[in-house]
């Protein structure tokens, strides 16, 4: 019972320590196998060393590499794009026993002791790859002991948590192969121009002796590779030799130096630095491994560089220096070529800029998207006849190049010949959206108010980069939709947005197609593969645009400075057009026939219209022509132009008879007469109505009634005062206290008849000025031909203050 119930013996001190130990072993071996195990699953060697961000073309082939951050070249490449025989030749070379050891080798460690410490013949080195690893990853001293025992832990601590093909692979990635350049990657591509899989044997002997002697081995003079490199490669050849007796045939060739680039690739810069620096890749250049894989297709940039530098040449004595263009593919927005200057190390043209991306004046480039948005607003259809005369918009008064009008002209004329009074007229009439409002919904940057531009956005005020116009055209052949240009083959495309309707954009193109090419006169005519283009030439001569669309291509070319020093020579049409259908020309050289024709989009149709007018044509318009109509938005006037009346054949004089022996009927032509008066200075001569006899009712303007037909001309147009402004009146001075009153009308309106807030001012012939001196306030103003057509419009009258 007494036994039962006694305590258990004691255990002496002896035995708790013993247990104390066992448990605080556990405890550690727990610990140190979670880090470990930790640190095996997630730990990178080369986690936070900069690597160089470089950029490959469309094939791989890389074009540019920028330093890292730490003013060193390395290119990130994983261990698999290295050819086999590199890693076996480093091996060979460097660690004969890398997969036998765990990171030191004891017999090669006690061979270098004996021969350095020992007998003091010669230093000898003995470190495993592993080793190199831990010097070159975490800086070390290792020339004495205690940096020596360092280097060995770490070795130690890299193998148990890197497996030997991740050691490998950082190796690769680090070592020292001259100057500032690491890692075998960088170095196959400035010895070399080459990538690594590229590279012959005779290539990959003489980089992997580099890393045991960088200062000496390095062949980075222009006098040849050292003598110590070929003779340290040689050894290393026998040794591969012996291994692979395959390649004793490449004895002779090893005998000889290799050839050396000694530059990194430094192709297409601007497009380069514009990804690097202002687009933004976005990616880390340790992740992404080697690299970036862009849109760019070095055969283009190879035809737009060669192109532009052989046109600079030959019109150097016109002070043309410089020019940038782009090539993107509209169907998939990728840029494909791209051009920032004539040479990026020329700084007497300011070489550096980068002309496509940099914000220039587009000049006339914008047209095409005003006549779009027109036809997408029903004023207009590709035949509508528009008004090319001198003409106002409120403060803004434009002109034409050369101080040219050509009076009547078809919508499509005036667009390709980039005439400025229709489309300011049209940019006048079209609202919401209009030009300044597209732009913004297209994502222009840096745009100003409205207000700041008025009217005059139309003619280039509002700047853009040659990036932003060639998304814009290209949203022409993608029926209307915007799309953000690619710059990698890996990259999403963004979403379309939609800028225009699919029949307008598609009118557009069309209507752009029948600009002649410069070596051919005829409008619609030229190459068997249509070229869609337009021309821009900015204000004071300072920049050159044509921008096309073939194919599945657009391409944009600018000529100029950046400094902004204007040049007569910098006309779109003159300068910039050749230099754009050179390229075009080299560019379609290789393709082996034309496409097939664009089909048009649903929901347009082709109509009839008057062929001098535009509009759907009367009884009596002796001609017809066909154009693409927007089936209940083109406008569905009738023709104004072409006229029935009635003459005596006796006197010749147009009579209100319109039956007897001796009156005829004929078709004639009325056309306002702002119009005629540009006939007449051009020599023109026009099928015009002949006038009623002398002292008539109709020849003093007073028509008893409209006769059949007539009350359909055109109305009175005013051209002075504008509408919608403030007049402000110097009541002392005779020269500016009245207000001229001007206006045009149809051939037979007789006289124009003023009026202001239903008060009679006075009677004028069209075109002729009457003077006018009102009072301060709000003014309606009308004027009333002789047929009771009008036209009005209100300004304010203030006096100046004293």
């Amino acid at each position: 019972m007494g036994t039962r119930n006694a305590l258990p013996p004691v255990p002496g001190k002896p035995r708790l320590f013993r247990v104390w130990l066992l448990r605080t072993a556990a405890a550690l071996a727990l610990g140190l196998g979670v880090f470990l195990g930790w640190n095996a699953a997630f730990f990178d060697v080369l986690s936070g060393i900069p690597f160089s961000r470089a950029y490959a073309d469309r094939e791989g082939r890389l074009f540019h590499i920028f330093l890292a951050d730490d003013e060193r070249y390395r290119l990130r490449t994983r261990l698999a794009d290295f050819p086999p025989a590199l890693v076996e030749a480093l091996l060979l070379q460097e660690d004969r026993y890398f997969y036998g050891h765990w990171g030191i080798n004891p017999a090669a460690m006690f061979r270098a002791a004996w021969e350095t410490y020992v007998k003091k013949d010669r230093r000898v080195g003995a470190s495993t790859i592993t080793m190199q690893l831990a010097r070159l990853r975490y800086g070390l001293y290792t020339r004495d002991i205690p940096g020596k025992i360092r280097q060995i832990f770490r070795a130690f601590f890299l193998e148990i948590c890197l497996s030997k093909q991740e050691i490998l692979e950082a190796y690769l990635n680090l070592a020292p192969l001259g100057g500032n350049i690491e890692g075998f990657g960088a170095a196959a591509w400035y010895y070399f121009d080459k990538d690594p899989q590229d590279l012959t044997l005779g290539e990959i002997l003489t980089l992997v002796v580099i890393p045991q002697n960088p200062g000496g081995r390095a062949p980075l003079r222009g006098d040849g590779p050292p003598e110590e490199l070929m003779e340290a490669r040689r050894i290393l050849y026998g040794s591969w030799a012996a291994a692979h007796p395959e390649d004793l045939s490449f004895r002779a060739e090893l005998e000889m130096p290799p050839f050396l680039v000694n530059r990194f690739p430094r192709r297409a810069p601007h497009f380069a630095e514009y990804l690097r620096y202002g687009e933004g890749d976005g990616a880390d250049p340790a992740e992404t491994g080697g690299a970036l894989v862009t849109t760019l297709d070095r055969n283009l940039q190879n035809i737009l560089e060669r192109e532009l530098e052989a046109y600079l040449v030959r019109n150097r004595g016109w002070g043309i220096n410089n020019g940038s263009m782009l090539l993107l593919d509209w169907t998939c927005m990728e840029v494909l070529a791209a051009v920032g200057s004539a040479s990026y190390a020329n700084d007497g043209i300011q070489g550096q800029v980068n002309g496509f991306a940099s914000k220039r004046s587009p000049g006339s480039t914008l047209k095409p998207f005003v006549y779009a948005m027109a036809m997408e607003q029903g004023l207009i259809h590709p035949e509508t006849m528009l008004k090319d005369s001198p003409r106002g918009f409120s403060e803004y008064t434009p002109d034409n190049y050369q101080g040219a009008f050509k009076g009547p002209v078809k919508a499509w004329f005036a667009l390709v010949d980039s005439r400025n009074i229709p489309a300011v007229q049209l940019a006048a009439s079209i609202r919401n959206p209009d030009l300044h409002d597209f732009l913004a919904k297209a994502g222009v940057t840096g745009l100003k108010e409205k207000a700041h531009y008025g009217l005059s956005v139309v003619l280039g005020t509002a700047d853009l980069s040659m990036l932003e116009l060639a998304g814009l055209y290209a949203a022409l052949p993608n029926g209307g939709a915007l799309r953000s240009p690619r710059f990698f083959l890996n990259g999403a495309a963004g979403e379309p947005a939609r800028l225009l309707s699919p029949q307008a954009a598609a009118i557009t193109l069309d209507m752009l197609e029948r600009n002649p090419a410069p070596d051919d006169t005829r409008y619609g005519a030229g190459r068997a593969m249509p070229v869609a283009y337009k021309t821009g030439t900015s204000i004071g001569f300072k920049d050159a645009w044509s921008i096309a669309v073939f194919d599945r291509y657009v391409l944009a070319v600018w000529l100029g400075n950046f400094s902004g020093e204007g040049n007569p020579a910098f006309v779109g049409r003159l300068t910039a057009t050749p230099l754009q259908f050179s390229v075009i020309d080299a560019v379609v050289s290789d393709i082996p026939a034309a496409p097939p024709p664009r089909p048009m989009p649903e929901g347009l149709a082709l109509v009839s219209v008057c062929a001098v007018s535009g509009c759907l044509p009367n009884d009596n318009c002796p001609q017809l022509t066909d154009t693409w109509f927007i089936p209940g938005v083109s406008p569905i006037t009738r023709c104004r132009i072409h006229r029935r009346v009635y003459i005596d054949t006796r006197t010749g004089y147009r009579s209100d008879e319109t039956e007897g022996p001796h009156i005829t009927s004929e078709v004639r032509e009325f056309w306002p007469t702002d119009l005629l008066e540009i006939f007449a200075q051009a020599g023109l001569p026009r099928f015009l109505p002949p006038p009623y006899p002398p002292k008539s009712a109709d020849s003093a303007g007073n028509s008893a009634g409209d006769r059949a037909g007539e009350s359909a001309g055109f109305p009175p147009s005013i051209i002075s005062p504008l509408g919608n402004t403030t007049y402000i009146l110097r009541p002392q001075d005779e020269r500016r206290n009245r207000i001229v009153l001007l206006a045009e009308s149809d051939q037979d309106s007789g006289d124009i008849f003023w009026f202001a807030n239903t008060l009679f001012l006075g009677r004028a012939k069209p075109y002729e000025r009457f003077l006018w001196q009102p009072e301060p306030g709000l003014w309606d103003i009308a004027a009333v031909d002789s047929r009771g057509r009008s036209a009005g419009l209100r300004v304010s009258v203030e006096l100046e203050p004293r």
